[in-house]
């Protein structure tokens, strides 16, 4: 019995012995192996790397590299793909595998059976650069003929009816290679799987966009200009001046600001001046006989002011602004066209020796009168002209006369229409041998109504009428000339200090007047009592002073 348990234990020794013989034969040859090898559950980003030689990890390791792709995006939908092999691209390893298994403790890989070791990537990626920058000759958007150049926003031409814009800025596709590389490189570096290189700001831009302040700023400040729009109305026509003409006329100087030509500004005023003034032009009249007339002389009509027009329409022009507008005139006409004395006028027939006021298209007077003396220096001369202006109590003055009148209504120089109640005979051919200086001479009553009727530039049209010659004589009789010096008295106003040197001479015209009239015509002087009141408190006045 003894002896078979002593079998047994000797069987047993011997199995455990054979066992253990194994097993240090399997760690020595396992310690031999992995002398070479790397030892078992060994990692490195997720790759295996167990039992490998120094060889096999670096081959190992770059097949992760194979199927690497890089996607490198930009505008106008590019998408290229760049991949391992086009750039050579590996792991920069330097023996890693050798070096790694030269680290390891060959007798310390059972310890490996039962636990595993993540590795530490700790090498660099590379790539063969001159194969990076044929591939990048080759790309299609690399190609001359391929890429479009940035252009930098500017400002438009005139455009009619618009003015000036901004037109934008093209970004184009052209790359900076020098930056497009160095991303890539980057990107490939650290094994990106995309890279945007217009995030990345590798394409060559414009210097100014469509909202740089300086360009805004020139495009408002132009179209502060050609945004003035002036309208002239000229009777039924209407001149628009704007940015569409305004344009043509701006300098545009060195230092950015613009200038007005106004040579051109001239031209414009020069050419609606030609078009519608009408001073020093020739008229067709149709007179009261019903006959048709033209009348060439005469300085009536419109006269613009052109240099002071220059002006102002530069000044508004700079100021942008948009008004309906007269121009400056010297001298206005009653309305445009040709016939721009209107419809309220004076009519002066000197053939006839007859005249008609007419207002609103209506005969509302109508007179004989005394013209010019029919010599070359006192004939009163044909014309259209405007009344220059009215007074009362003037003196008309000459060489060898000084005439009072009560109603002066000049129109052509020293010419003019007055009441002459030194003449009782109007109309007929009187003024043939005994006419005036070339004043219209009227009576009395007849020049206080004109007078009232008138207003300073009221057209005055005189003309010579072959045929219409009359016989017809407009009498005025003691009381209508009378009716001067009882006019002037009753005029004599306030007596006080201020008035005393016009006093005087008031006293002396109106005394010289009534002296010089006839004894029948001192009776029609019903208010001589009010002129000898008056004279008696002047002289209290002066002798008080």
């Amino acid at each position: 019995m003894k002896r078979g348990k002593n079998n047994i234990t000797k069987k047993a020794g011997i199995a455990a012995g054979g066992i253990m013989a194994v097993i240090v034969v399997f760690y020595i040859i396992g310690t031999i192996y992995y002398n070479g090898h790397i030892f078992p559950r060994t990692k490195l980003s997720e790759v295996n790397l167990s039992n490998c030689t120094g060889d096999e990890v670096e081959k190992k390791l770059n097949a992760l590299l194979d199927d690497y792709v890089l996607s490198v995006k930009g505008r106008e939908q590019l998408d290229i793909q760049i991949h391992s092999k086009d750039v050579g691209l590996k792991y920069e390893l330097n023996g890693f595998g050798d070096n790694l298994i030269e680290e390891q403790n060959p007798f310390l890989w059972v310890g490996n059976l039962f636990y595993s070791t993540e590795l530490d990537n700790r090498f660099d990626i590379t790539y063969d650069s001159g194969m990076l920058g044929e591939y990048v000759d080759s790309l299609e958007c690399m190609q001359k003929e391929n890429i479009v150049k940035p252009v930098d926003a500017y400002m438009s031409e005139y455009e009619k009816g618009k003015g000036y814009s901004i037109v934008p800025e093209v970004f184009g596709n052209e790359i900076d290679r020098d930056k497009f590389e160095s991303v890539v490189d980057s990107a490939l570096k650290n094994i990106e799987e995309t890279v945007d290189i217009e995030e990345k700001g590798c394409y060559i831009e414009p210097q100014v966009r469509s909202d740089t302040k300086e360009l805004v700023d020139k495009v408002s400040y132009f179209n502060s200009f050609v945004k003035a729009k002036i309208t002239y109305t000229f009777g039924n026509e209407q001149v628009v001046l704007d940015g569409d003409t305004i344009y043509d006329w701006l300098i545009f100087k060195k230092n950015g600001k613009i200038k007005i030509d106004e040579t051109k500004v001239k031209a414009f005023v020069d050419g609606i001046g030609s078009k519608y003034d009408t001073i020093f032009r020739g008229r067709r009249f149709k007179t009261s006989y019903g006959r048709e007339i033209e009348i060439a002389q005469g300085d009536y009509g419109w006269w613009m002011n052109r240099s002071e027009e220059v002006r102002q329409i530069i000044d508004l022009i700079k100021k942008g602004e948009v008004t309906d507008r007269e121009p400056v005139y010297f001298q206005k006409a009653a309305q445009y066209g040709s016939m721009d004395y209107g419809n309220t006028y004076v009519e002066i027939n000197l053939t006839a020796q007859h005249l008609f006021v007419y207002q609103n298209g209506n005969v509302v007077l109508e007179s004989d009168f005394v013209s010019g003396k029919n010599t070359k220096d006192r004939k009163t001369p044909p014309g259209v002209y405007g009344i220059t202006y009215k007074e009362r109590d003037a003196t008309l003055t000459g060489e060898d006369y000084e005439t009072p009148v009560s109603y002066w209504m000049p129109f052509n120089g020293s010419i003019g229409m007055h009441d002459a109640t030194w003449r009782n005979k109007f109309g007929s051919n009187f003024y043939k041998g005994g006419g005036s200086h070339g004043c219209i001479n009227l009576p009395f009553f007849v020049a206080q109504k004109i007078y009232g009727i008138i207003e300073k530039g009221t057209p005055v049209i005189c003309y010579y009428l072959d045929g219409t010659e009359s016989t017809s004589v407009t009498t005025q009789d003691d009381k209508e000339i009378a009716a001067f010096v009882v006019d002037a008295i009753d005029r004599i106003g306030s007596i006080e200090k201020g008035r005393i040197q016009t006093l005087e001479k008031t006293f002396d015209r109106i005394r010289e007047a009534y002296a010089g009239l006839t004894s029948n015509q001192k009776k029609y002087v019903t208010n001589f009592n009010k002129l000898e009141k008056a004279e008696k408190k002047f002289k209290e006045l002066k002798s008080s002073l």
